[in-house]
């Protein structure tokens, strides 16, 4: 494994959990993870938390995996000044590994695959939120961020955070087979069924571009309603043309998808704390039909609205 400063804790002693449990299923096999780091010493994952890591060698040729867990970062500014400084070195060993060797990222540590060039022509996934930021940096990476965990053979990578633990149960799994996953995650209770990251996703809000910023309030004060773009067009006094280019440039997304984005948020927000049936939920987010909005809440989080309020409220409902 090979970490940095401001790595995940979480992802860090997951992985050291699980391979210590991989030893004693298979203890005729050497699962002891190698905590590398390009200078060497003692890593600070939090306050309470450090490792003792071992210089980076010049070949990481002789192991039969790379894992690189996450770590923090406060901005896509951010991220980029690391793979620059952090992460320089250890994309260059990441780009002189043999084919057989297999890799393996989650999170922020996707960006470091992606970098090396690892990724390019293969499917992959990353942390959701930046998910844009991705794919204009590596445009050749085949990104599928609704997923949890993508296998593309040589490479695995995986989503947020918790999504480590997937990475790392599915690692050892390419390592040493389904009994053995299935062992570990029984003692560890993790199932691996998580498929997707779209229910956990939420709508970005905080742009510094002034007309994006004026928009989102203005759609987010009239969320009740049935407006247009046409009105928010009129609103922002500049056209449909400028504003549906300038979303697209900003947050990736039309203006429309971003206002029904916008929706999808607080039906969530409803289906979660409150005890409202789907239909007054549906009228509250300025929808008329009931199975259009239905329809669209599957297709953006993966789960009907029972089926949400059910795995984040713990109740089931019965409005759909």
């Amino acid at each position: 494994m090979v970490l940095g400063e401001g790595a995940t804790a979480s992802s860090v002693t997951t992985t050291l959990d699980m391979f210590r449990l991989a030893q004693r299923y298979q203890p005729d096999q050497d699962y002891r993870p190698h905590l590398y780091s390009t200078q060497g010493g003692i890593i600070h994952l939090n306050d309470a938390v450090a490792v003792e890591t071992q210089r980076l060698p010049a070949d990481l040729g002789d192991y039969d995996a790379i894992i690189l867990p996450g770590f923090f970062a406060e901005s896509i500014d951010h991220i980029v000044a690391q793979l620059q400084t952090t992460w320089h070195t250890v994309i260059a060993r990441l780009q002189h590994l043999p084919e057989t060797t297999l890799v393996a990222a989650s999170c922020y540590g996707t960006f470091v695959l992606a970098e090396s060039g690892l990724l390019n022509g293969r499917p992959a996934t990353t942390t959701w939120w930046l998910a844009h930021e991705f794919q204009q940096r590596y445009p050749k990476v085949l990104l599928d961020a609704d997923k949890t965990l993508v296998d593309s053979g040589r490479a695995i990578t995986a989503g947020a955070m918790t999504a480590h633990t997937d990475l790392s149960l599915h690692v050892l799994r390419r390592l040493g087979g389904a009994a053995l996953a299935r062992s570990v995650s029984g003692i560890m209770l993790v199932d691996g069924a998580r498929t997707s990251q779209r229910p956990f996703m939420s709508v970005q809000r905080d742009y510094s571009e002034p007309l994006i910023r004026r928009a989102i309030e203005w759609m987010t004060n009239k969320l009740t309603q049935p407006v247009s773009i046409d009105d928010l067009a009129n609103a922002m006094h500049v056209s449909y043309r400028t504003l549906n280019r300038r979303f697209i440039e900003v947050t990736g997304l039309t203006p429309l998808a971003y206002l029904q984005a916008l929706k999808i948020e607080r039906a969530k927000e409803l289906l979660e704390g409150s005890h409202c049936d789907f239909e007054a939920i549906t009228a509250s987010v300025g929808y008329e039909d009931v199975s259009s909005f239905r329809r669209l809440f599957k297709r953006s989080t993966g789960l009907s609205p029972t089926q949400y309020r059910r795995q984040f409220k713990g109740s089931a409902s019965s409005d759909s």
